[in-house]
């Protein structure tokens, strides 16, 4: 696909917008968020589409910054409740998504089951349409832009890992492991016991120019299977169900389910390798630096997220040498995930291996 058709779209999805705003001018909303510690600006025209999006992102919400600071920009519309398409030569079609890039990588276009997104890197301007807000999927709710978002945290040297975070006390706790791992059970037990939760499966990592990393939240969201609702009781009266056969996963608002638990960074003091064990309690032991930087690094790429690039891979092993890792086992109660991980951050320890009292 060339760089013109690409820009193309661009300027046709772009008109398509400001057509939207100006037919609706009551139904434009403006917030301001901090990405990865970057001021963005977002403008939806849709009442629905507003009400659905900024859910996830409502912990990052800011004041209103100086307009000539660096910035992302991001423009979205609801086609149903506008009548305005996105007049470009793509549709999203249900059950398939695609993406595509321009040659020299400027423009990047995601087509979902339901939405669009179209993203100028160079001008930091994303913009997207949803062909009717109430037809998106819980995919589409709960990590909206995520393609976009991913080549814009990476071009800010802030890659995406596929890895859940929380914090205790102002230290964080990067949770990494392939899908199915335990990760979103160890993210939400945390937060039940206190802990401030960050993301359960897709956190931003920053290696600052002193070597200290530093994890960011992107999603105040989480994608929660019947298991962990049976393990944490109460979570249930704040799930949104799918409407698709292929969605076996329910959609938590961390924001509606524990909104004082929320954060938006975090300094990373440890990084947790997560597997199931299956014993009863969880256990703690000891990894090697070659284990974290070869677990983070596979399951980001095995899980869809968009590649960190090499620059991505060289900030996941300076996180590896900088960051005590331990293997964190897990057992049949959840309740054990939390007093492990204050251990470790505490550095209690008396040997490399020891199960929660």
């Amino acid at each position: 696909m060339s760089a013109w058709s690409e820009e193309h779209r661009h300027d046709r999805m772009r008109d398509a917008y400001a057509q939207a705003a100006r037919l609706c001018p009551d139904r434009i909303h403006e917030m301001w968020y901090s990405f990865g510690g970057r001021a963005v600006r977002a403008r939806i025209v849709g009442n629905r589409l507003t009400e659905l999006l900024t859910l996830p992102f409502a912990h990052l919400r800011c004041e209103k910054t100086d307009p000539s600071g660096e910035r992302l920009t991001i423009d979205l519309w609801d086609e149903l409740e506008t009548g305005v398409p996105a007049g470009i030569d793509v549709q999203p079609v249900v059950g398939s998504s695609s993406f595509s890039a321009s040659r020299d990588g400027r423009f990047a276009t995601s087509v979902l089951q339901h939405s669009i997104t179209h993203f100028d890197r160079q001008e930091e301007h994303i913009l997207g349409v949803a062909l009717e807000a109430d037809r998106l999927s819980l995919y589409e709710c709960g990590r909206p832009l995520h393609v976009p978002l991913s080549l814009w945290y990476n071009d800010r040297d802030v890659p995406l890992v596929h890895a859940a975070l929380v914090s205790h006390k102002g230290d964080g706790v990067l949770l990494a492991g392939p899908s199915g791992t335990g990760k979103t059970t160890s993210s939400l037990a945390c937060m039940a016991a206190g802990f401030q939760y960050l993301a359960d499966d897709l956190a931003g990592l920053e290696i600052r120019a002193d070597g200290v990393p530093w994890g960011y939240s992107v999603y105040g969201s989480a994608f929660v299977d019947q298991e962990t609702f049976r393990r944490l009781p109460g979570l249930n009266q704040h799930a949104t169900p799918g409407k698709y056969g292929y969605e076996d996963k329910q959609l938590v608002f961390i924001s509606q389910a524990g909104p004082t638990c929320l954060m938006s960074k975090a300094r990373v003091r440890v990084v947790a390798l997560v597997r199931i064990a299956g014993a009863a309690h969880t256990r703690v032991r000891a990894a090697t630096k070659g284990e974290s930087l070869l677990t983070v690094a596979r399951s980001t790429l095995q899980s869809g997220v968009l590649s960190p690039g090499r620059r991505g891979f060289e900030l996941l092993g300076a996180l590896a040498d900088n960051v005590p890792t331990f293997w964190l086992e897990l057992g049949r109660d959840p309740k054990d995930i939390p007093r492990c991980i204050r251990t470790l951050l505490s550095g209690s320890r008396d040997s490399a291996e020891w199960r929660a009292e």
